[in-house]
């Protein structure tokens, strides 16, 4: 979905992410997470266990009620009955709505802005396009961009389920984009850098230390992508 677009004739387009390249996200889940953990290790689960039951369960539910945090209440709670059922016991009602009840915190996280992202969207702007690109589901994501305070900031914004080369393509031939004076902007090598290079624009890596496993991924294509320390370095990196 786009929401706003503006149209302004300059040479260059920043494709940016949203979770965990502007404000902080996993974050919050992974906070979650450790208090499941440490709830089921008291009722006699190891971690490791629990946290790949946790791992295996988002990915499956994924596909039906996609990425947010929805999807993952409904993990916690299927991930604490499939525990449960492979001891050959039954977890009660209680005990899986406590451990859904502990995605209560992502249901509406707090909007932390890494560092510099403010400013460097409103250097950034005189001269690129700016469009945000995040994916996940549509009521979550609008809310996080309309608390966030940085949709001024943008000629766009794309709510996309999936971030796949089609996507990206979609999103180029919409705006009447130049794929070699377009890059993606963000955190996640599978989501952000791999399936841009594939459609056929550039990439520029940003590194977030709790980026979400399921994002880790191989770049594919190395020499092809711009990797950053920090948000901020945009700015520097684009200056004439």
């Amino acid at each position: 979905m786009n929401h706003r677009a503006q149209h302004r004739e300059l040479a260059r387009t920043l494709l940016i992410d949203a979770d965990d390249t502007l404000w902080e996200n996993n974050i919050f889940y992974l906070a979650c997470t450790a208090h499941l953990i440490a709830f089921l290790e008291r009722q006699g689960f190891a971690p490791e266990a629990i946290q790949e039951t946790l791992d295996t369960t988002e990915h499956r539910l994924i596909p039906t009620y996609g990425y947010g945090p929805v999807s993952y209440m409904r993990a916690l709670g299927e991930a604490c009955r499939q525990l449960f059922v492979r001891r050959g016991q039954q977890a009660s009602d209680y005990v899986i709505e406590r451990c859904r009840a502990m995605a209560a915190p992502v249901l509406r996280p707090p909007i932390v802005l890494l560092p510099g992202v403010e400013a460097t969207l409103g250097a950034l702007r005189p001269t690129s396009r700016l469009i945000l690109v995040t994916k996940g589901d549509m009521a979550t994501q609008q809310a996080k961009i309309d608390r966030s305070g940085l949709a001024h900031r943008f000629d766009a914004c794309h709510i996309v389920p999936e971030k796949e080369p089609c996507h990206y393509i979609e999103i180029v031939a919409q705006h009447g984009l130049a794929p070699e004076s377009t890059w993606m902007v963000g955190n996640s090598p599978k989501s952000d850098i791999n399936p841009a290079i594939e459609a056929g624009i550039g990439a520029i890596w940003i590194p977030h230390a709790n980026t979400w496993t399921a994002e880790h991924q191989a770049i594919a294509y190395p020499d092809r992508v711009i990797e950053l320390e920090r948000f901020s370095d945009l700015t520097p990196h684009f200056e004439p």
